[in-house]
């Protein structure tokens, strides 16, 4: 397990991987069903992937539970900026993933497919999930991508 990053807001908590991936997130709250389930082999995935061969790592910003998945691929570096956050209501979740080219260009692949059940019952309707792209379907839902560049250092005056 010491590949993995845990994104928590005080409700529910949720399982990272290398390569993106949520691995484990019960929603809403911590004892409620769980929705990705990979971490023990079943269905239900939010994924954030690069396109291109990877070496993955990361690191969580100073003081925080805010991780920054970082990839070093064959086209550059780039890193998936991502948290937990508490929404004030115990029945939402907000998970924001922001995505930095830090050196060329940053083309990842993105994932969202929701299970009930412990992965054995997919979520009807995914009228409340959308992906980065801004994509809601039922079903699998999956787009490709690039990155905002990082902006440039602020001048000192």
């Amino acid at each position: 397990m010491h590949d993995y990053a845990l994104l928590a807001d005080g409700e529910r908590g949720a399982l990272i991987g290398p390569d993106g991936a949520l691995s484990w997130l019960c929603a809403p709250t911590w004892h409620d069903d769980v929705v990705f389930a990979s971490l023990i082999g079943a269905r239900g995935a939010y994924a954030v992937t690069p396109r291109a061969r990877y070496v993955p790592g990361g690191y969580y910003e100073e003081g925080t539970l805010i991780w920054r998945s970082r990839w070093v691929t064959t086209e550059g570096v780039i890193e998936c900026r991502e948290a937990l956050t508490f929404p004030g209501e115990p029945n939402r979740l907000i998970l924001p993933r922001q995505l930095i080219a830090v050196d060329g260009p940053a083309r990842v692949r993105v994932v969202l497919d929701p299970h009930a059940d412990y992965g054995r019952a997919p979520i009807a309707s995914h009228t409340a999930a959308k992906t980065a792209c801004g994509i809601s379907t039922p079903g699998a839902t999956a787009c490709a991508g690039r990155a905002r560049p990082k902006p440039p250092p602020a001048q000192k005056a």
